[in-house]
């Protein structure tokens, strides 16, 4: 039997199915009805629309994540063929020397923060600083520092201050706080 073929033996069904296709061709679609298919048809995304914005996304992640490689590659070799700030060059070892000579009065520093006075004297005798607690390097001090004394003198004076405690240990300072309770 062919698919276009209809059986004879249910006469009621065959006049049933007449009847349905008959009022569906009289049948009429609103205006209103029409356009909401059409709406629904084109919001509908196609397998051809969406396989290309995939593609595109895909492109432009693909984009992102080289420049971020390539930026990566391009930080790291600034970083490692610029020149080190740490390097002292000839013309600040000069300099430093004519400041060493010409300083042979006593320096008075008034007001000036813990790490910026350590930081002239150290360099004067050739030394690191490190603080332990990081809190001193704001504390401001009065005093005044003779060029001609020893480090070690200098360091036994800065120790007579209140919470302050350095210490000299071959050729770096240390610069930690003391407690009262902790003397007790």
């Amino acid at each position: 039997m062919n698919t276009n073929e209809i059986p004879k033996a249910h006469p009621e069904l065959l006049e049933a199915l007449h009847r349905q296709d008959e009022k569906a061709q009289q049948m009429k679609l609103s205006q209103d009805f029409t356009e909401k298919v059409m709406e629904k048809v084109k919001s509908t995304p196609q397998k051809s629309s969406l396989f290309t914005l995939r593609s595109s996304l895909q492109k432009i992640a693909a984009i992102s994540l080289a420049a971020v490689f390539l930026s990566g590659i391009a930080f790291a070799a600034w970083h490692t063929f610029s020149p080190a700030k740490e390097q002292p060059t000839e013309q600040a070892n000069c300099q430093l020397s004519n400041v060493k000579r010409q300083m042979s009065t006593p320096v008075r520093f008034s007001d000036v923060r813990l790490d910026s006075l350590l930081t002239v004297v150290s360099s004067y005798y050739g030394k690191a600083v490190r603080f332990r607690d990081e809190e001193l390097r704001e504390m401001k001090i009065i005093t005044s520092w003779n060029p001609a004394d020893s480090l070690t003198t200098f360091i036994d004076h800065l120790n007579m201050f209140d919470y302050l405690h350095l210490t000299l240990q071959e050729d770096t300072i240390f610069v930690e706080s003391v407690n009262d309770e902790e003397d007790e």
